[in-house]
């Protein structure tokens, strides 16, 4: 397995929605089944436009301009890929959010860049989830364009950061010395129900071993 050598200690991720793993109110279900719903790419019956359109352009006029905050000086956005080998025409989560993020203005441009070399266990009901290493070692960069003033590393939901974290050293392995940040449309809460739904927060993201751990917000 390949060296994890980084000067990388911590990375700043913004989300804007609180994902509940155990909802039991009629809000935070709501938002489970928003992001099931994301994942898939699923297109929204009455409106006929996908879910994930709605999601954004909602948060877009609740937050107004403090939606743009994580977004300042017009960055590239680069989506995280899956746990699997990445492969064309398949429902790519991030990638989707990055393009309806570019739509409002969220970014400078998306630039698929980050692919998945070797195959990993996916973190979501995992018993042994990956390991920051493990993650690392598996993750490859296609340099595509000149280094950028700025990347913002994008996922649909995060958990303890680990994946988003693995992206980054990679990056930063790239991309020497070009800032580095991270969003996510929705951070996990293990235990209980949000109070608000809607909850814009900045966190942390820190090494902890074989994994990360989210701090602050």
């Amino acid at each position: 397995m390949t060296r994890l050598r980084s000067s990388l200690e911590s990375l700043t991720c913004s989300s804007w929605l609180v994902y509940a793993t155990r909802a039991d109110t009629e809000a935070a279900r709501r938002v489970k089944n928003l992001i099931l719903d994301i994942k898939k790419d699923r297109i929204d019956a009455t409106r006929q436009v996908p879910v994930l359109q709605l999601v954004v352009d909602r948060i877009r006029v609740r937050l107004g301009d403090t939606a743009y905050a994580p977004f300042a000086g017009d960055p590239i956005l680069v989506p995280v890929p899956g746990s699997g080998l990445t492969k064309p025409n398949t429902v790519w989560p991030a990638r989707r959010i990055c393009e309806e993020l570019i739509r409002l203005g969220f970014g400078h441009d998306v630039a698929q860049v980050l692919t998945r070399v070797v195959a990993v266990r996916k973190s979501a009901g995992s018993i042994e989830r990956p390991a920051l290493r493990e993650h690392v070692a598996s993750l490859a960069v296609q340099k595509r364009f000149m280094p950028p003033s700025r990347l913002v590393i994008v996922d649909d939901v995060v958990t303890s950061g680990t994946t988003m974290m693995a992206c980054a050293i990679v990056l930063a392995d790239a991309f020497p010395g070009v800032p580095l940040t991270g969003f996510a449309l929705a951070r996990v809460q293990s235990e209980g129900n949000p109070g608000e739904v809607l909850q814009p927060a900045n966190e942390s993201i820190v090494s902890a071993g074989r994994r990360c751990n989210r701090v602050g917000g």
